[in-house]
């Protein structure tokens, strides 16, 4: 075997790639780090330091800027100039905000979870509507102020150690009315009816009835039974 001998090689220049011609109408692209300094009508004003220019938020910006952020823009004078993100909130100012145009949808596959430390609300003008297979409701305290409620169930258990309720009108419209308690006291100011077709009256020791003026009247029986009567 015979060993060949070895010419150097020179390489090959690297070859450049080269943009596309840019269009007549297309200036280039700026990007910028600013600090938002007013609010417009349809934007917010950046300072750059040296001169002030209008943005609009990007889609993809989903937190809202304020007054005194500091903010990455990109655009031109094509199409304008767009907030992509903000880059560093001022000191005390607002709330973050996730603002949406139109409406907003959150899917996942997986479990939701929503957690704040200092407190959750939710506001709407509109109908709050919740459906889901279960729902579970845990809380220390809860209150609820309701001008006008529709409940329809179709059986309900509740376990209570104490219930107060204040009202003008009681109104219930059942078939049947099933109360078992250890002791019940009712106090009355006005009239207390009770209208049925039959009225059973049943006590295992004493009955006790104690009137300024009791009336017993039956239209053709009245009938009195004991081992002892006494009257007067």
């Amino acid at each position: 075997m015979h060993a060949h001998k070895l010419h150097p090689v020179t390489p090959l220049p690297r070859s450049t790639a080269h943009a596309p011609e840019a269009s007549p109408g297309d200036q280039g692209v700026d990007q910028l780090i600013a600090t938002v300094a007013d609010q417009a009508e349809d934007g917010w004003w950046l300072d750059d330091g040296h001169q002030r220019r209008l943005a609009r938020r990007a889609a993809s910006c989903l937190l809202a800027p304020a007054v005194g952020d500091r903010v990455w823009a990109v655009g031109g004078e094509a199409h304008g100039l767009y907030v992509l993100a903000v880059l560093e909130r001022a000191e005390g100012s607002a709330p973050a905000t996730l603002a949406f145009d139109g409406d907003l949808a959150v899917r996942t596959e997986g479990r939701l979870t929503l957690s704040a430390h200092a407190g959750m609300e939710l506001h709407t003008p509109r109908n709050l509507g919740v459906s889901s297979d279960e729902l579970t409701v845990q809380a220390r305290q809860g209150r609820a102020a309701i001008q006008e409620l529709s409940l329809l169930c179709r059986r309900v258990f509740a376990s209570l150690s104490r219930v107060t309720r204040v009202g003008e009108v009681l109104e219930l419209f059942v078939d049947r009315v099933l109360q078992r308690s250890k002791h019940s006291m009712r106090a009355i100011e006005g009239l207390d009816r009770t209208s049925a077709g039959a009225l059973e009256l049943e006590a295992e020791g004493a009955a006790h009835v104690k009137a300024t003026h009791a009336l017993v009247n039956g239209k053709e029986l009245v009938k009195m039974d004991g081992g002892q009567i006494h009257l007067g």
